[in-house]
């Protein structure tokens, strides 16, 4: 594939992830100011989830909407905005493009993360069973995917370079 088109798809899906991150989720930030949702946390005890479920209030409803449309499209988009570079850098960095996986950990927790939150929504304030233990996994299996790709998008981005 030409350098340039990979460049723009690469663009694009940055484009695509700030496009999200401000207008797809805008209308719910306004609106939950200053409770923090689940999937706004990386790591949290399983007994806390009752609490931020609580403390979301009148924003539970909405939390659900937000569940059910924008967070099921933004997984895909940072997926992308990650996995592009990674297979792309791979070889000039002479590393596997396995390394692909990482971000996919990410989608994967990112997914059961939201599958979970919106049965936790759906069953609160009854009993949450083991859920809220599904979504503190879920939640930290996507924070180490984020970070890892992170982290290994810079690597291979310095490696290519070097190697080069």
């Amino acid at each position: 594939m030409h350098i340039a088109l990979k460049w723009v798809i690469f663009l694009v899906a940055v484009g695509l992830f700030c496009a999200f991150s401000k207008y797809g989720f805008g209308p719910y930030a306004k609106q939950h100011e200053g409770h923090k949702t689940l999937d706004a946390k990386t790591f949290y005890q399983p007994s806390a989830v009752r609490t931020l479920l609580e403390n979301l209030g009148d924003f539970r409803t909405a939390y659900l909407v937000q569940e059910r449309t924008v967070d099921l499209i933004f997984p895909l988009v940072y997926g992308l905005m990650f996995i592009l570079p990674i297979v792309w850098l791979a070889p000039g960095a002479r590393m596997p493009w396995w390394l692909a996986a990482v971000p996919l950990l990410a989608v994967v927790g990112d997914y059961a993360e939201n599958f979970t939150v919106m049965a936790l929504l759906k069953r609160y304030p009854g009993d949450l069973g083991g859920l809220p233990t599904l979504a503190s996994i879920a939640s930290g299996l996507k924070g180490v995917g984020l970070l890892g790709s992170i982290a290994v998008t810079v690597l291979l981005a310095i490696l290519w370079v070097v190697r080069r």
